[in-house]
């Protein structure tokens, strides 16, 4: 959206805005672009394509996370199967048996019902819903930034010189001023 505005204030854009591609880029240095064998249909794979890529980029998606997405994918998709058979019609039809007429549950309805409480349980584990994606980031925000590269998913080129194997003598390089700098060495 910047780039489209234009940037009157000379700085740089942001490396990894969505518009750029980065977020496709990132998936495909992962090793994330492939899909999963078992979604099948494209609409399956167009809801994981859509939140992995949201996810990788800001830092909420992982490598072993993307089977439980997928999951929640095949799900959704599940789930908007039951809505497209009921749309226009009751959740309920009427039966007759020895005793009369009696109303009864659709099969679809009770279907989509089963397929809610399994979405809601997935959502509420993966960050997709706000509160749960909330806890996510605000556990993410309370990693000290040293600490940051210790989970990340690419190996970083500096973290041999970081822990004081960098240096041909064998000398340590001196702790950081701050608390956290001590864990560095």
């Amino acid at each position: 959206m910047k780039a489209a505005k234009g940037n009157p204030g000379r700085r740089p854009l942001r490396a990894d805005a969505p518009d750029g591609g980065a977020a496709a880029e990132k998936v495909q240095r992962l090793g994330l672009a492939d899909y999963p064998e078992f979604l099948t249909h494209e609409r399956e794979r167009e809801i994981f394509r859509r939140v992995v890529e949201d996810y990788v980029l800001h830092r909420i998606a992982r490598r072993p996370d993307l089977t439980a997405y997928a999951r929640w994918a095949h799900y959704v998709h599940r789930w908007c199967i039951c809505k497209e058979a009921l749309d226009g019609k009751a959740t309920w039809y009427k039966s007759q048996s020895n005793h009369g007429e009696m109303l009864r549950r659709h099969p679809m309805f009770k279907d989509q019902l089963d397929i809610e409480r399994v979405l809601q349980s997935l959502e509420d584990r993966l960050g997709l819903n706000p509160v749960a994606r909330q806890n996510i980031v605000r556990g993410l925000a309370a990693i000290p930034a040293p600490l940051a590269g210790l989970f990340a998913d690419e190996p970083d080129d500096n973290a041999g010189k970081q822990q004081g194997g960098g240096a041909a003598d064998g000398a340590q390089q001196p702790a950081a001023a701050t608390p956290v700098g001590l864990l560095m060495h």
